[in-house]
């Protein structure tokens, strides 16, 4: 077939449309990783109180099983344009009402400010994947690839910048730019109008109405989700962990060990997005749920290293290993959820969501009743070890499934023939 000059003018535009989103999409995350690190430290600031400062982390998770939870009930119906829009929007508001609020109100603000951010966030990213076979086309596994790399780009940028701004503009001044980071997002989703729905996506006869775990069943995906909330249980360790671990390392400046740890984790991120993952597209595209149980292994392997190695360069090798095994799980994760008709993807990814964000303030509370200084590497080794070994036991059958599969046409082939 020839392609017109029309066709290819009209695929730049999009290749390009496509590539502003991204880069704005980039720039907001940007703005949640200089919030992520700044908004406990803010708390920490004013008052003082390990209550009130590990609030923020459950407000903030909260607001995502909520978000997840929307998702889950509506996402098979509502204009995802609308609601991406929204969701930067809430977000903006929230966020610039928090940098002028005189500093005797901020401190309550935030609670529900941060909560409602959490929900904006998950509705945006369950949104995202849904859509992204429909933004992309034949370039979802691309995309997918390079959303993993510039998350890893996003957090390295933000987490690099709070140490920066905030002496210079104030914890008012890094609000203010977060919240313009989801004002550029959301004026990027309404300049270009992308195309993130099926024509009959939306309510359809197709749409299934149940809820999202028959799909799943049917689907064979239920342990792939099970799998990733205990991920998420067992990644809450290391984010309660690592600011012990750097009291005991590094006692005058605790922060440096965490971000040097959770900045080889982000190398690791663009690494897998940028690098491995288009090297490895043949293996991902033929077996992604073997990939997926791979990488989380990987991932669990990188994290107990961490706290289990001694010497920076052993740690920060397993840091930069564990961002490696995120990203591909991640991209995996999401190509095989994605597998599913657009009409069934938006509850999917929603109750996603709330299984990931569930699993992962789980594990904060757990972590945080339970966890002794003196025990940190043996927890960190406990809740990780779960996922890992359940990766393992599924990686078996996953790795006949494919084997299976490749095998099937050659014997319906020799059936035919005789």
């Amino acid at each position: 077939m020839v392609q017109t000059g029309n066709d290819s003018a009209e695929g730049s535009a999009t290749r390009r449309d496509l590539a502003v989103f991204l880069t704005a999409k980039t720039i907001s995350d940007i703005g949640y990783a200089l919030d992520f690190v700044c908004l406990t430290v803010f708390v920490w600031a004013r008052t003082g109180s390990t209550l009130r400062t590990g609030l923020v982390s459950v407000a903030l998770y909260t607001g995502a099983i909520v978000g997840g939870r929307l998702g889950h009930r509506y996402g098979d119906r509502w204009d995802r344009l609308r609601v991406m829009v929204g969701a930067d929007l809430l977000r903006l508001l929230l966020l610039a009402t928090l940098a002028v609020l005189p500093q005797r109100v901020q401190t309550w603000w935030l609670y529900p400010a941060v909560l409602l951010v959490g929900l904006g966030r998950s509705v945006f990213e369950g949104t995202l994947g849904a859509a992204t076979p429909v933004l992309a086309g034949p370039r979802t596994g691309a995309v997918n690839s390079a959303l993993a790399g510039l998350k890893g780009v996003a957090f390295m940028v933000g987490m690099a910048l709070a140490t920066v701004l905030v002496p210079w503009v104030g914890f008012r001044g890094v609000f203010a730019l977060d919240a313009a980071s989801y004002g550029l997002s959301a004026l990027v989703l309404l300049t270009l109008r992308l195309r993130l729905r099926e024509p009959d996506g939306a309510g359809g006869p197709g749409t299934d109405r149940s809820g999202g775990w028959p799909a799943l069943v049917a689907a064979a995906l239920v342990p792939l989700v099970v799998l990733r909330g205990l991920d998420a249980f067992g990644s809450s360790s290391q984010n309660v962990g690592l600011p012990i671990l750097g009291s005991r390392l590094h006692p005058a400046d605790p922060t440096l060990v965490s971000g040097a740890v959770w900045s080889c984790w982000a190398v690791g991120l663009l690494l897998a997005g940028f690098v491995l993952r288009p090297l490895a597209k043949r293996i991902i595209d033929r077996g992604p749920r073997v990939v997926y149980c791979l990488a989380t292994i990987v991932m669990s392997v990188g994290f107990i290293g961490v706290f289990w190695t001694s010497g920076w360069w052993g740690r920060l090798s397993f840091a930069v290993l564990a961002g490696l095994g995120d990203a591909l799980s991640e991209i995996t994760f999401k190509q095989s959820l994605q597998s599913l008709p657009d009409q069934r993807r938006g509850r999917v990814f929603g109750l996603s969501q709330i299984v990931v964000n569930a699993g992962f303030m789980g594990g904060l509370l757990a972590t945080s009743a339970l966890l002794r200084p003196d025990g940190l590497a043996r927890w960190v080794l406990l809740l990780h070890g779960v996922p890992l070994l359940v990766a393992a036991a599924m990686t078996v059958p996953a790795v006949r499934a494919v084997r299976a599969a490749r095998t099937a046409p050659a014997d319906e082939g020799a059936e035919v023939g005789a």
